[in-house]
């Protein structure tokens, strides 16, 4: 895994993590900054080569995901900041990237429904839930950060070389 871009990713994804779960977006500004980092670090780095692949992993990060969005299923600000990270690390790292973060996002969604259950309800209202409509207390409506899967998940794929 080239180094450089794995510092690029990191700081990407510590901004990202912080703004989303304090504010549940990620600015613009953000994925810009970092958009035009990784397509000058790729330009440096490997030349045209490396902007046609930071071109392919930009689509791969932004393309299935906008779906998503369509459906109202996560934010732009998500969407675009898969497509950076997709320019700083390529397609196929985006791609495993977002498989295991929307399984992680799932198996969350699971969890937050279980609380919902008579037996774990008393658990779940003593929940801390800053991020507006609270899982249990208030029912349908509940969101998270998308970074809180995204984080771990971004663990994983280093855990794989």
């Amino acid at each position: 895994m080239d180094k450089g871009a794995l510092i690029g990713v990191c700081l990407l994804l510590a901004s990202a993590c912080w703004t989303d779960m304090r504010t549940m977006r990620i600015p613009n500004a953000l994925n810009v900054w970092f958009a035009a980092g990784g397509l000058l670090y790729q330009w440096l780095s490997r030349g045209q080569d490396g902007v046609i692949a930071a071109s392919i992993g930009a689509a791969a990060g932004i393309v299935p995901l906008y779906v998503l969005f369509l459906l109202r299923g996560m934010g732009g600000g998500d969407v675009k900041w898969f497509g950076v990270f997709g320019i700083w690390m390529g397609a196929l790292p985006t791609l495993r990237l977002m498989m295991y973060a929307i399984i992680a996002a799932g198996a969350i969604a699971a969890v937050l429904v279980l609380l919902r259950l008579p037996a774990l309800n008393k658990v779940g209202a003593r929940l801390k839930w800053p991020w507006g409509t609270h899982p249990v207390s208030e029912g349908k409506g509940a969101r998270f950060p998308f970074m809180l899967a995204v984080a771990p998940s971004f663990i994983m794929l280093l855990g794989q070389g």
